[in-house]
């Protein structure tokens, strides 16, 4: 069991009541911490404790499963709350006082990057950036590679790199931490994951919602630096870095980084030929983007993006990777494909992250009685068990509380995929792009089918 003060900024946020509050009810009601752990929970809204717990009634408790009332009630004690303005230096002395003297703590910052600083600042003021100290940062960090490496040389100011974990939520879940598992436990595949028999990979992120009530947020951000510069390149990183012979954080993160500066940069002519940007259009009971609350009436964002990039290391060299993300699309799925080389690329092995967790691997096999052959697919099923699974928050809060930096970003590692896609990020602020068009619904713009069948490939859709 672990004791800490858990210190939460932004507590009154929809991420906390939906994610945070949740993930930490399960970690306690796993008696992961002790009993005398402390949650101060934090935010600038004039409520006072009992006014908090009944927040957490409404809008947290809806979110746990099958919950323990008995346990809920005892987790309610262990929370105080305090208001607090982020750029007042007096609200933070009383965090100080709240706080017990002597005690690790964790301090998740659930709040707009841009008071990231100021907060580091006061904290630091108080005494709170010690050894003894560790700080969660949401994404995302910055809005391009100036803004990224702003924010970092700021905090690095306060809190040394070790104490800082940078959170992405997809590292957090059990499939996608199981490619790592795939790949090293398994010979069969080490030995053809490499360019010698891989012909091309998807990885394809699709969402059927749409903007939702997240426009005002959405239409300055857009899919590649909302899906596409974090949960993907990690997908990527992971599913290509050079294998460490141990899989702990210092190895981990030291062979992502190495890997994200050997992706080919992008040139002017690149971007021109291998990426596609778009916007969802009204269809049947769907909006179109433009429609959407709190979108700009002309704006550019795009709400979908492909793109093929390769990858410069003897290993993976002249492999394409084919990335695409979409909101408001046909179907709901996190999906790997791996196509292998031979006698019309037949053989996949697809590795499906989301809404179910599969591993399949396509053969070709002789139909009874006929002279031809039939696509089987070798199939299987993870459930990782028959009880609750853990959530990637809950799995990732637990990390920090232990001091496992495995599945957070370095700031080396955060900065290097900024930069692999900056001039793409500046490409589209320069509209040096067609904005292309797909129906709500459908499985994006015909643009997208073009740029993987000009190579002779096809998308694998569900």
């Amino acid at each position: 069991m672990i004791d800490c003060d858990f210190i939460l900024f932004g507590a009154s946020g929809d991420l906390a009541m939906r994610k945070i509050f949740p993930s930490l009810f399960q970690i306690y009601s796993s008696n992961f911490l002790t009993p005398s752990v402390r949650i101060i929970a934090s935010a600038r809204s004039k409520l006072s404790e009992i006014e908090f717990k009944e927040v957490l009634n409404v809008k947290a408790k809806i979110h746990i499963k099958n919950i323990n009332e008995q346990k809920w009630q005892e987790f309610l004690k262990k929370i105080s709350y305090i208001s607090i303005e982020l750029n007042k230096y007096e609200d933070f002395l009383a965090l100080k006082q709240s706080s017990r003297k002597n005690a690790n703590v964790v301090i998740y910052f659930s709040i707009s990057p841009e008071f990231f600083i100021k907060a580091c600042k006061n904290l630091a003021l108080i005494g709170f950036n010690n050894q003894r100290v560790k700080i969660v940062l949401e994404k995302p960090l910055g809005m391009d590679l100036h803004s990224c490496k702003a924010i970092n040389t700021e905090i690095a100011k306060y809190y040394k790199e070790k104490q800082i974990y940078r959170i992405d939520h997809y590292l957090g879940k059990e499939s996608v931490q199981n490619i790592l598992y795939l790949r090293k436990y398994n010979g069969l595949l080490q030995n053809i994951w490499n360019n010698k028999h891989i012909a091309y990979v998807e990885i394809s992120v699709f969402e059927t919602l749409g903007v939702e009530n997240r426009g005002e947020f959405y239409d300055k951000t857009g899919a590649l630096r909302d899906m596409l510069q974090n949960h993907m390149i990690q997908i990527l990183s992971l599913l290509t870095l050079k294998m460490p012979s141990k899989l702990n954080s210092t190895s981990l993160r030291r062979a992502k980084c190495k890997l994200l500066k050997e992706l080919k940069p992008f040139s002017k002519q690149d971007i021109k030929e291998n990426v596609i940007r778009a916007q969802y259009t009204q269809n049947g009971k769907f909006k179109g983007y433009l429609d959407e609350a709190h979108i700009q009436p002309n704006s550019k964002t795009e709400s979908y993006v492909a793109l093929k990039a390769f990858i410069d290391n003897k290993t993976w060299q002249g492999v394409p990777f084919y990335l695409r993300t979409g909101k408001r699309m046909k179907e709901q799925f996190v999906q790997i494909v791996l196509h292998f080389k031979g006698q019309e690329n037949t053989n996949k092995l697809v590795i499906n992250l989301q809404p179910h967790n599969f591993i399949a691997l396509n053969l070709r096999l002789k139909k009874e009685g006929i002279a031809t052959y039939k696509e089987e697919n070798l199939f299987i099923q993870n459930n990782y068990g028959e009880g609750r699974v853990t959530q990637p928050y809950e799995s990732l809060i637990k990390d920090a509380i232990n001091g496992n930096l495995s599945s957070f970003n370095h700031q080396e590692e955060l900065e290097s995929s900024w930069l692999w896609l900056d001039n793409i990020i500046k490409a589209f602020a320069a509209n040096e792009l067609p904005l292309y068009h797909y129906a709500a619904g459908s499985f994006g713009p015909k643009e997208a089918e073009k740029l993987i069948q000009k190579d002779g490939n096809t998308w694998l859709n569900p």
